[in-house]
């Protein structure tokens, strides 16, 4: 099946979540622990705790697998290395879903709430930007220039697209 516009969209999340992890591997470990503003989900080190987890369990809604080891919200922070690992395996889980799925098939949630594949597929997206935020705002708050993470340093960084923001 050929690319299509939606792909580019969940590329872009996958990309935009490795960059962050990468440039959050290079923190001194102390403001990663620990660094956090007003308005945010919590730490650096939380914040992509609960993003990474809420994406794995978004994948294994949608597919049935768990792809890497359980992360647990009451669980310990893993290791920056696990969350790499899991980004990486739900990125491609999840565009695998999108090329394959019906996006009106109905997923059984929790609490005996349902939705559908696209919804949980919009979901996705927009918590992983909400939080991505997040984070770039904890680093700006805290003097550290965050890195960009558009849609337009997506293209940029994958030659999709040219020039500057």
């Amino acid at each position: 099946m050929g690319e299509r516009p939606l792909d580019h969209v969940l590329r872009h999340n996958t990309w935009a979540n490795g960059a962050l992890i990468e440039f959050c591997r290079g923190l001194d470990p102390a403001t990663h622990a620990s660094a956090a503003s007003p308005g945010t989900y919590g730490t650096i080190e939380g914040t992509l705790h609960h993003l990474i987890g809420a994406e794995q369990w978004y994948t294994q809604l949608l597919t049935g697998d768990l792809i890497g080891p359980r992360l647990r919200r009451d669980g310990p922070p893993p290791a920056i290395d696990v969350l790499a690992e899991v980004a990486a395996g739900t990125g491609n889980g999840i565009l695998s879903v999108a090329e394959t799925d019906d996006p009106g098939r109905r997923i059984k949630l929790n609490e005996g709430r349902t939705s559908t594949v696209g919804v949980i597929l919009a979901q996705l997206v927009h918590h992983g930007n909400e939080h991505r935020t997040q984070i770039t705002t904890i680093l700006g708050a805290n003097g550290i220039e965050p890195p960009p993470l558009s849609a337009w340093a997506y293209g940029r960084a994958t030659t999709l697209s040219e020039g500057t923001e």
